[in-house]
């Protein structure tokens, strides 16, 4: 009997083997959408968000969008060329370009060809200039172009033209067209080229070197229904899109069969393009369509919806490399995001309504349900994909905004929300919510503010604000909800500080981590011997905790401001500070994620690594994420702020960091990029006149609109090592200005906000203000010089004279020693002077004072002679005076130096200085005579400063030197 039981428990446990063997293989037969959004749906399903950017700031047609060999972003529109960074659009060729209507882009060893309405121009990148001189008149406007081998295929209003670019020359080739008005060129895989026109579609023919039309009976007449705008090979390289003014059509050469795509109707079409999973985008004059593997989306403008494309008139269509998906319209550029890093889903695109919702919780149910909670209620994506929000009622059943805290899953497959209105089971058979208030033992307390709520066995505990913590069986929260009182609550104050729980975990030893608001604790309590623990969080990392969770391992981590402390039950908890970022790290939200966990703060979202417990920067939109989900489903993680979700991928540290990097950085000039030497590549450094201003271009070449730039740059001293000083740039801002920077050698270092990777750097010099220049250094040379020179030259005349004046006092003490000696001589002295008095007597009146020897006054026979002797007087008082002077008389006289000089011209015929030099003459003549001094000390006596002066005067008033003179 034994062995029968065996037996058939074997059989038993073999059939359950196999029937899980075939469980696992219909599960990976079947693709995955059927549990909930995969990777394919992401960017396959749903809606596209799109981004709306006008053209330089106005409205402008886009008529053309090109990725250069760059990775730059071209935009021709009906205001000239424009490249966009990511964040901006910038104006290319200045005036030159200004207003005209570029229609086609090419490129051609680095070279732009713009296809205008004035006819073909050349954009040289490197430069930054525009060549007009291709501009043909005969040409006309360009409406499309490509390239092919050295020539460009040039489709105009006139017709259709090569252009060789070795020789510059253009070559009418559009014999047999059915209409001049090219509009669309296309070259298929065979080599073969067509050329849509107004009038229809026309294939070469290379034997006869001319067109051919293509017959079709859907484009039969030559009206506007025969106008081909657009053209592009298919994927199976078998057909040809046709796009015309009534529709899209499908074209095989090789069966010469046409076929109406009835997915676009009679819609003109404009544009097509064909992404990297084959599926075929088409814009048309209604909007566009995008041709999918589950039908077919039609994207047009809705004012209901800000995330809906600007503009129904799609000019242009492309995939960029990165799978964003562009589009050109009469109001600018609209970017819709197909980033494998991030996408993001608005709310609206769940949901097709007006109303707003914060989320706080997202959660992943067993079933493979979405649930997004938050400040409104909870949103439920369900597997099958059908989507419903509950805007849950309170427990007398009236709705309102009941927020939702959080969300768990029980052992036995039910779904709980911690509320501000209790706490909501989901009933899964009726799609509706049961809604219980659980009191403390003693019905002193209502849980009414849950924040959290944890399975420990058959019990949950549920934390709530002023309602403490409460424990109850599974088994009474039974029925349609109501009130409940609690098996067990903690006493209020017996293991926390207060009542005010803000968070609790349950870890896997039975045990609740505990949160308050305004606590500076973490707190541990055992629900099996109720002992109790805290931690001095704020102790530990110098702020307090925000919040907890545990990862994978069991591991409890707590987050603060700027740094996270991990309990792992082995020794001392293991403290972890996050990286200098420049920002705010306050803690918004904190979920495991693989073998670590992920970490939102006011402005970056964090990785921190199980294993290394090293943090790192995921570059994430900054938008404030509110939740973190690790999704099994999608293999993504989900973030939730306001009004959206985002889904992150899970990318390695080094590749994550690339995301952020700066990749290119370039020279404005008045507003306008000078050239596209990419100044990171780039190590000459640039050259700022003193007193000037810089103006840069900064851009991660990043195009996702769920990758808004946010950059921050500083400017320091060459070698400079400090890490203070940053500029945070406006998100969303790529120009940084620079102005009234000192002369000297300077470092711009860029990086995008809280990147760990060291920042770009870019070499500037700012020149010497003009009074430092060399020509004005040179001045400066020359003017110290002649400083100098005047100075010396001073200083030696300073000199010169002190030693001429203590010469002429020594000369002039050795005469009065003379004096001295000789006034035991005085007889004769006497008796010459006598002589010399005598002769002066009896010379006329208006010679008297030429005598100025006479030892006797003059006797003054008139008023003008009184004042002639006064003067004669005073000369000869003073002749040795250096500072004898008209002027000097004058004062002496009590006369001004006018009368005095007309008294003196008058009645002597000579002027007061020539005077006072015939008396010195007259006075050196009688001292040189006598023999008894010197020339030197001669010069001293009748006045003169220096003897070389007074021998000077002496040889041109008497044709002889002193000194001869003198013998």
């Amino acid at each position: 009997m034994q062995v029968k039981r065996k037996r058939l428990f074997i059989h038993a446990m073999k059939r359950l083997l196999f029937i899980l063997q075939l469980l696992f293989l219909l599960i990976s037969f079947f693709p995955t959408s059927a549990f909930g959004i995969t990777n394919s749906e992401l960017s396959e399903r749903g809606s596209l968000e799109w981004r709306n950017i006008d053209v330089d700031g106005h409205r402008a047609a886009a008529f053309t969008l090109f990725a250069d060999s760059r990775g730059l972003m071209w935009v021709g529109t009906s205001q000239g060329l424009f490249l966009y960074d990511g964040a901006e659009t910038h104006r290319i060729g200045d005036s030159v370009l200004t207003s005209i209507q570029v229609f086609a882009i090419v490129e051609h060893e680095g070279i732009l060809y713009l296809g205008t309405n004035r006819g073909l121009m050349v954009y040289l990148p490197d430069a930054g200039k525009v060549d007009t001189t291709l501009s043909e008149p005969s040409v006309g406007e360009i409406r499309c172009m490509l390239t092919s081998h050295d020539k460009l295929l040039i489709g105009s209003l006139n017709g259709l033209f090569t252009y060789d670019f070795n020789s510059r020359k253009l070559e009418d080739i559009g014999r047999g067209l059915p209409n001049k008005s090219v509009y669309a060129l296309l070259r298929d895989s065979r080599g073969v080229l067509y050329a849509g026109t107004t009038g229809g579609l026309a294939r070469y023919d290379v034997s006869e070197s001319r067109f051919r039309p293509v017959e079709t009976p859907t484009l039969k007449s030559v009206t506007q229904k025969t106008f081909v705008n657009s053209m592009l090979e298919a994927p199976d390289r078998q057909s040809l899109y046709i796009g015309t003014g009534e529709g899209l059509f499908a074209y095989q050469p090789a069966r010469e069969q046409w076929s109406r795509v009835e997915e676009i109707g009679n819609a003109m079409v404009k544009c097509l393009a064909i992404n990297r999973k084959g599926r075929l985008l088409v814009g048309t004059y209604d909007g566009l369509f995008y041709l999918n593997s589950d039908g077919t989306h039609v994207y047009q403008r809705d004012t209901r919806r800000h995330t809906s494309p600007a503009g129904n008139q799609i000019w242009t269509v492309m995939e960029d490399v990165a799978g964003n998906i562009w589009t050109g319209h009469e109001r600018g550029i609209s970017i819709a995001s197909n980033s494998s890093y991030f996408r993001s889903i608005k709310i609206n695109s769940l949901i097709p309504t007006g109303e707003s919702n914060e989320f706080l919780s997202v959660f992943r149910d067993s079933k493979s349900n979405l649930w997004l909670g938050g400040t409104n209620g909870v949103i439920v994506k369900k597997a099958d994909g059908s989507v419903r929000w509950h805007h849950l009622a309170s427990s007398n059943g009236t709705s309102g905004d009941i927020c939702v805290r959080s969300i768990m899953e029980d052992s036995q497959g039910t779904v709980w929300l911690s509320t501000d209105g209790g706490i909501y089971r989901y009933n899964a058979s009726t799609a509706t919510f049961s809604v219980f208030l659980l009191s403390d033992t003693k019905g002193e307390r209502t849980s009414d503010w849950v924040y959290a709520i944890r399975q420990i066995g058959d019990h949950l505990w549920v934390a709530s604000y002023l309602g403490g913590i409460n424990s109850v069986s599974l088994s009474k929260m039974t029925g349609n909800g109501g009130l409940i009182k609690a098996d067990y609550s903690l006493a209020r104050g017996q293991v926390t500080a207060n009542d005010n729980i803000s968070n609790m975990v349950a870890d896997n030893h039975g045990c609740l981590w505990i949160l308050l608001y305004g606590d500076q604790n973490l707190y541990r309590y055992n629900t099996f011997n109720h002992q109790a623990d805290r931690y001095d969080i704020r102790q530990m990392v110098g702020s307090g905790p925000t919040h907890i969770c545990l990862d994978k391992k069991g591991r409890l981590w707590c987050a603060s401001k700027g740094g996270v402390v991990v309990f792992s039950g082995k020794g001392n908890p293991d403290v972890i500070t996050l990286p200098p970022s420049g920002s705010d790290e306050s803690v918004l939200a904190m979920a495991p994620v693989d073998d670590g966990v992920w970490l939102s703060t006011m402005s970056n979202l964090w990785n921190i690594d199980g294993k290394t417990l090293v943090p790192s920067l995921i570059p994430a939109p900054q938008k404030g994420l509110t939740s973190i989900c690790d999704d099994p489903v999608s293999g993504k993680v989900i973030v939730g702020s306001l009004d959206e979700i985002v889904y992150v991928s899970k990318v390695r540290k080094d590749e994550a960091q690339n995301i952020g990097l700066v990749k290119m950085i370039l020279e404005c000039v008045d507003g306008h990029i000078k050239n596209l030497i990419n100044l990171v590549t780039h190590s000459k450094a640039l050259s700022i006149p003193y007193g000037g201003s810089l103006s840069l271009l900064v851009s991660t070449m990043e195009y996702s609109p769920d990758m808004m730039p946010h950059f921050q740059y500083r400017v320091v001293k060459h070698g400079t090592a400090d890490d203070d000083g940053w500029v945070v740039m406006p998100e969303g801002t790529s120009a940084i200005h620079l102005t009234d920077m000192s002369f000297g050698d300077y470092e711009l270092q860029v990086k995008t906000v809280s990147n760990p990777l060291p920042p770009v750097i870019v070499p500037l010099r700012v020149g010497k203000p003009f009074w430092l220049s060399w020509w004005a250094v040179m001045c400066y040379a020359l003017l110290v010089a002649a400083a100098t020179g005047a100075v010396f030259w001073y200083m030696r005349r300073r000199a010169l004279r002190r030693a001429q004046e203590r010469e002429r006092e020594e000369a002039l003490a050795n005469v009065e020693q003379k004096l001295a000696f000789l006034s035991v001589e005085k007889h004769d002295l006497e008796t010459r002077i006598d002589e010399l008095l005598k002769a002066k007597e009896e010379m006329h009146t208006h010679q008297r004072l030429q005598a100025i020897t006479d030892a006797k006054p003059i006797e003054a026979e008139s008023p003008v002679e009184k004042q002639l002797a006064e003067i004669a007087k005073v000369v000869d008082e003073n002749l040795s005076n250096l500072d004898l002077n008209g002027a000097f008389i004058g004062e002496q006289c009590a006369m001004s130096e006018k009368q005095l000089y007309r008294l003196m011209k008058k009645h002597l015929g000579i002027t007061p200085s020539e005077y006072i030099r015939n008396v010195r003459m007259q006075k050196a003549t009688m001292l040189l005579s006598q023999k008894y001094f010197t020339v030197s000390e001669v010069a001293y006596m009748v006045g003169f400063s220096a003897p070389s002066y007074f021998s000077k005067c002496f040889q041109e008033h008497y044709g002889v030197a002193p000194s001869n003179y003198q013998t």
